[in-house]
């Protein structure tokens, strides 16, 4: 596109702001208001067909709802000329682009803390928002002082609908520095833990002035390579993004864990990582001596006080599904195991939900596809459990004969048909197998009204229909 012209009958495009895959972002001035605003047009050379403006809208609409100040949310959305955009708050200070390889390690602190916070935030909406391209042009300055994290809320499916539109002289090599190891796997669905590698990939270069591993990402460490040694900062700082950078997803800090560990490098205090224990503050008391009579009766009389008045016990677990009770528990690393087993006999019981939970955990790719996917990363860090992927085919296939109607269980077996030996060694790929899996999961998910399952088996059946039309020609 080119500047000094309006957009939207609206908007006076002044200056290119910067161009990524999917989009450019101009900055532009409201000729109603006269205020300067960034402007962030989506697929600026073709624009979008029907479906594609369908699925942006439904996307945006999301966004809508994020509410943080870590976050730099949209004023809104519209189309013009068959191109989405949306209109952003102009931030006058720009990335912290420019500041890589000179921001002080008090900034970097500060920077980590915001941009997790936004992150968490993310993560723990309704549905869950993978933000996949952190990156130091996708942290902005904020007018107060904060970190703010840009270009958000646009899933997977997104993204595919807008690489179809784009051009290939416009589309670039991308981000791949800031992917971690797991996006170079076969199953390559981005899960919370990937936004967490992108962010420490950002911390180090903001510090070294270049990423760990080059162009190449988290490719290069998959590979074998190590994280290189960061010199120059604090034994914390560098401990802190090494654990974001670690090659295993599970080794890695949540966006909350991240958060606390951020705000005591920031106030001078030793940062602890997951895992490592923190000093007792009341190891130390002083014994106060006092006639043994006197305090036996003190507290016999408080405990017989405090025993008689003491409310009911509030079950935990009140208002919650089996599925739901199992999660919680495989969440906290005290009683994973035990929650494990429950899952296990609730699946024996003929329960579908657990069997299908079951049988993602044993799925090599924990990313997030069914209605407590947000959860299966957190339960992978409490679990020591083996990838066992034809025990997690038989498991689907237990769900459905526990439930029929279950469409999540037939979506997944639809997509191991589609995969065959490349997602699991259960099957080998039967296009035919895994379109009646993809029918009756759509029927049902129609009849569920489950508009996140319906876009998602939509996305797979479009995937082999270009297969299909592709070995016919």
């Amino acid at each position: 596109m080119k500047g000094n012209k309006l957009f939207g009958e609206r908007y006076f495009l002044e200056r290119l702001l910067g161009r990524g895959n999917f989009s450019e972002v101009w900055l532009a001035k409201d000729t109603r208001t006269d205020i300067e605003v960034a402007l962030k047009i989506y697929a600026p050379a073709t624009g979008l067909d029907d479906h594609g403006l369908d699925v942006l809208s439904r996307e945006f609409a999301i966004v809508v709802n994020a509410n943080h100040k870590n976050l730099l949310k949209p004023l809104y959305y519209e189309v013009y000329e068959r191109k989405p955009y949306l209109v952003l708050p102009f931030c006058e200070k720009g990335s912290i682009q420019s500041e890589i390889g000179k921001m002080s390690e008090t900034d970097c602190w500060r920077m980590l803390r915001d941009v997790a916070a936004g992150l968490h935030h993310l993560h723990h909406m309704t549905p869950t928002i993978i933000h996949q391209d952190i990156k130091p042009d996708n942290i902005m300055n904020g007018p107060t002082g904060d970190y703010m994290i840009t270009d958000f809320g646009v899933s997977t499916h997104a993204r595919s609908t807008l690489r179809k539109s784009m051009s290939e002289a416009f589309q670039s090599a991308g981000t791949w520095a800031y992917m971690g190891p797991e996006r170079f796997s076969r199953e390559n669905m981005p899960i919370m833990a990937s936004d967490i590698w992108s962010l420490g990939a950002t911390a180090y270069e903001m510090m070294a002035g270049d990423v760990p591993f080059g162009n190449e990402g988290g490719m290069l460490q998959k590979s074998g390579a190590e994280i290189p040694v960061l010199h120059g900062v604090s034994v914390d700082l560098s401990r802190v993004i090494e654990a974001c950078l670690a090659k295993d997803s599970w080794d890695r800090p949540t966006a909350e864990q991240l958060v606390e560990m951020a705000e005591d490098g920031l106030n001078g205090n030793k940062v602890y990582l997951p895992g490592e224990s923190r000093p007792n503050p009341n190891k130390k008391r002083n014994i106060v001596i006092a006639s043994v009579v006197s305090v036996l009766l003190i507290v016999a009389i408080v405990a017989t006080i405090l025993y008689l008045n003491a409310p009911e016990p509030v079950d935990p677990f009140a208002g919650m599904t089996p599925v739901e009770q199992c999660v919680a528990l495989m969440k906290d690393p005290q009683t994973a195991k035990d929650g494990f087993k429950r899952l296990n006999e609730e699946s024996q019981k003929g329960n579908t939900e657990c069997t299908f939970l079951l049988s993602r955990i044993y799925f090599k790719s924990l990313s997030p596809r069914d209605l407590v996917s947000a959860e299966v990363g957190e339960i992978t860090n409490c679990l020591n459990i083996k990838s066992d992927n034809k025990k997690a085919h038989d498991l689907l296939l237990k769900a459905v004969k526990q439930d029929k109607n279950n469409y999540k269980a037939l979506y997944e077996l639809g997509c191991d048909f589609l995969g065959g030996d490349s997602r699991t060694e259960a099957v080998e790929r039967d296009i035919k197998t895994a379109d009646s899996y993809f029918r009756n999961a759509m029927k049902l998910a129609k009849k569920a009204k489950d508009q996140f399952y319906i876009d998602k088996i939509q996305g797979e059946i479009d995937v082999y229909k270009d297969y299909m039309e592709a070995v016919a020609e």
